[in-house]
């Protein structure tokens, strides 16, 4: 598997890592309080994205560097040491702000529940698939943009 493949992989899970953290909506909540959690996770899941792109790319490089090949280690190394890291963050600080309603907790718990199943298999997210499905779903649902569309 080529450096771009693997990038594409470990991209294509980072965007389904971040993007699974934003979303439903509950009409107990007050629509200031809503707003504010989306402002303030955009912000949070747009600072995760960053770190992320950029642990990859340093970690691409010095990859490149050590003249090494890309192999199932590595790959695994990216995953779990490198493109998680930052959306386990991220998750915690969402986690830590003030939950508007039940659709809010949904979220976490949705991201939670991916970044536990990565955990246990990282080797899972190199077939191509997106761990944090319903999570993606529910972040979509609930309005967030920077999340949504990481």
């Amino acid at each position: 598997m080529g450096r771009g493949q693997i990038a594409t992989l470990v991209g294509a899970f980072v965007i389904a890592l971040v993007a699974a953290g934003c979303g439903g909506g509950d009409d107990t909540a007050s629509a200031t309080e809503k707003a504010a959690f989306i402002k303030q996770g955009d912000a949070i899941c747009a600072k995760a994205e960053s770190r992320k792109n950029a642990d990859l790319e340093d970690a691409f490089k010095k990859q490149a560097k050590s003249g090494k090949s890309m192999d199932k280690a590595f790959e695994t190394r990216l995953v779990t040491e490198v493109a998680l890291p930052p959306v386990v963050v991220m998750t915690e600080e969402l986690a830590a702000l003030d939950l508007p309603d039940e659709d809010a907790e949904a979220i976490i718990s949705a991201y939670e529940s991916s970044i536990s199943g990565i955990e246990e298999s990282p080797n899972s997210v190199l077939d191509g698939s997106n761990p944090f499905e319903e999570a993606d779903r529910l972040a979509s649902k609930y309005g967030f943009r920077a999340c949504a569309e990481i």
